[in-house]
């Protein structure tokens, strides 16, 4: 392993995407999961606004929430695949850049900013094949005081 980003251990990821990509983009913060990392984005679970709730305040509620997601994460991935209906994602991603955090784009070059990125795929499954090799893992073993370790209870 050679730098700050290549750990044997979980990743906070957020994923960020269009929201008109967002069941396709649960299966993906899934497989992630099952890589053995942490999807903190949970705009990816959102249904509808309250109906008691003005429209101002679910939206600042909401913006707030996703910003403090891309802080708590250590790597945020935005998917380009499909249009932005509300460029949200382009809001999250500059937000990323005062911070030290792994940056991934999936999907072919649109802007400026998508080419700041730390790596650029074309798919999300040329980013799982990158992870399964430079994000693995690790099983963590836990130890009592005395050091034996503790088995996992089936």
């Amino acid at each position: 392993m050679n730098g700050w980003f290549e750990r044997a251990y979980s990743l906070k990821i957020y994923v960020s995407g269009s929201f008109v990509s967002q069941q396709r983009l649960r299966h993906m913060a899934d497989h992630l999961w099952h890589l053995g990392h942490q999807v903190v984005g949970t705009w990816l679970q959102e249904t509808a606004k309250p109906a008691d709730m003005p429209q101002d305040i679910f939206y600042k509620q909401l913006g707030i929430k996703d910003l403090t997601e891309v802080k708590e994460a250590d790597c945020i991935i935005m998917d380009i695949l499909d249009p932005s209906s509300t460029g949200g994602r382009y809001c999250e991603w500059g937000f990323s850049f005062g911070q030290q955090k792994l940056r991934y784009v999936v999907g072919n070059v649109k802007g400026v900013f998508d080419v700041l990125a730390d790596r650029i795929f074309k798919s999300w499954e040329e980013l799982f094949t990158y992870f399964k090799e430079h994000h693995i893992v690790v099983p963590r073993v836990v130890t009592t005081l005395t050091g034996e370790e503790v088995k996992p209870v089936k």
